[in-house]
C-alpha cells in the first residue's frame, strides 16, 4: 500500500491536492473516528497508562538526551541547542505508519494501548522541542505563557488529540454508542489502514534524500536502532508491562521519524536536508525492520 502510493503520486496519477486530501481524511477524520470509538466504549478499569508512558516515554527522554549530545559534533543537526535533532530521533511516524501497522497485524485488541500512546505524544514532543529550543537561544528571555498558548492552539487543531480527549469524556456520561453511530464509526475506522498507509505512500513522494548523509543515518539509528532497544528495557525489566503493551511500545519506539520532526525543523529552518532524508529513507527501511521486528513478536523472541 505504502509503495502503490508512491508511485500513484510519482507518476501524477495521484497529484499533490489529491494527495493532501487523503492525508486529511487520515488525520481529522478516519483515525480519529477509531480513536473516538476505542476511548468512548472501552471499560473504564482497563485504563492504566503509568507503566506504558514511563516506558515508552522514558525511551523518549533517553533518546533526547542522546540526540542532542550527538548534534554538537555533526553540522549538519547542530541548531539551537540539538532542540530540532532530538525532535527527529525522537518523534516517530504513529499516526500513519505505526497505527496501521499495528492494527492490520494485531488485531483491535491494541487500539487502548496505541490509543494511550498517542494521546500525550504531539503534546508532550512538541512542548519540549518548543521549550528546549527557545531556552537554547533564548536563556533569560523565554515565556512559558506564550510557548504554552502556542501548544494549546496547536492541540484543540489536532484531530487525533481532540478525538482521544472527546472519546474519554463521552465514556464517562455512560450513554454509549447509538447503533447508527456506532457503524459509522465502525466503517471510517476500517478505512483508517489503508488509506493512512497509501497516503503515507503519496507523502514520501516529496520528501528528498539529498541531505547530510551522516545525520541522516545518525537520526536513523538513535530512532530506529537506539531507542527500541531502551523502551525493550524499559517494557521488560524496569516496569514489566503486559507482553501486548510492551510489543506496542517497542514497535512504536522503532518507527522511523514522522513528519512533525519535518514540519518543526521547516518551521524553524534547521537541519531540514538531513531530517527530511532521514524520513524518506528511515520509511523506507521500515518495511525491513518492522517486518523482521513483527516476526520476532510472533515467534515470542520479543
Amino acid at each position: 500500500m505504502i509503495v502503490m502510493g508512491y508511485f500513484f503520486a510519482k507518476l501524477d496519477i495521484i497529484d499533490a491536492a489529491a494527495s493532501r486530501g487523503i492525508g486529511l481524511f487520515v488525520f481529522n477524520v478516519a483515525i480519529p473516528a477509531l480513536l473516538f470509538k476505542t476511548m468512548a466504549t472501552m471499560d473504564s478499569a482497563d485504563v492504566a497508562p503509568w507503566s506504558l508512558w514511563a516506558a515508552y516515554y522514558g525511551g523518549i527522554a533517553c533518546t533526547w538526551v542522546a540526540a542532542a549530545y550527538m548534534s554538537r559534533f555533526i553540522p549538519s543537526l547542530n541548531y539551537s541547542g540539538g532542540a530540532t535533532s532530538a525532535m527527529a530521533a525522537s518523534f516517530g511516524n504513529l499516526a500513519m505508519l505505526g497505527t496501521p501497522l499495528a492494527l492490520a497485524h494485531f488485531g483491535q485488541a491494541v487500539a487502548l494501548p496505541l490509543g494511550l500512546i498517542l494521546s500525550v505524544h504531539a503534546p508532550v514532543l512538541w512542548f519540549s522541542a518548543t521549550l528546549h529550543r527557545e531556552l537554547a537561544r533564548h536563556s533569560g528571555h523565554f515565556s512559558l505563557r506564550k510557548t504554552g498558548q502556542e501548544l494549546i492552539s496547536n492541540l484543540f487543531r489536532n484531530a487525533i488529540v481532540m478525538a482521544l480527549l472527546v472519546g474519554s469524556l463521552w465514556r464517562f456520561t455512560g450513554l454509549g454508542l447509538h447503533p447508527i453511530a456506532d457503524k459509522m464509526l465502525t466503517m471510517l475506522a476500517d478505512a483508517s489502514v489503508p488509506t493512512a498507509l497509501f497516503a503515507l505512500g503519496c507523502s514520501l513522494s516529496a520528501y528528498s534524500l539529498r541531505g547530510s548523509s551522516v545525520g541522516m543515518f545518525a537520526l536513523i539509528s538513535l530512532k530506529m536502532i537506539f531507542m527500541p532497544i531502551v523502551v525493550f528495557v524499559f517494557s521488560h525489566f524496569v516496569f514489566k508491562l503486559s507482553p501486548l503493551w510492551s510489543q506496542i511500545a517497542v514497535l512504536f519506539a522503532a518507527m522511523p521519524s514522522g513528519a512533525n520532526a519535518f514540519l518543526f525543523a521547516q518551521k524553524n529552518n534547521e537541519g531540514v536536508p538531513a531530517i527530511s532524508s532521514a524520513i524518506a529513507l528511515g520509511t523506507g527501511l521500515a518495511a525491513i525492520s518492522a517486518s523482521v521486528l513483527l516476526y520476532l513478536m510472533d515467534v515470542g523472541v520479543i
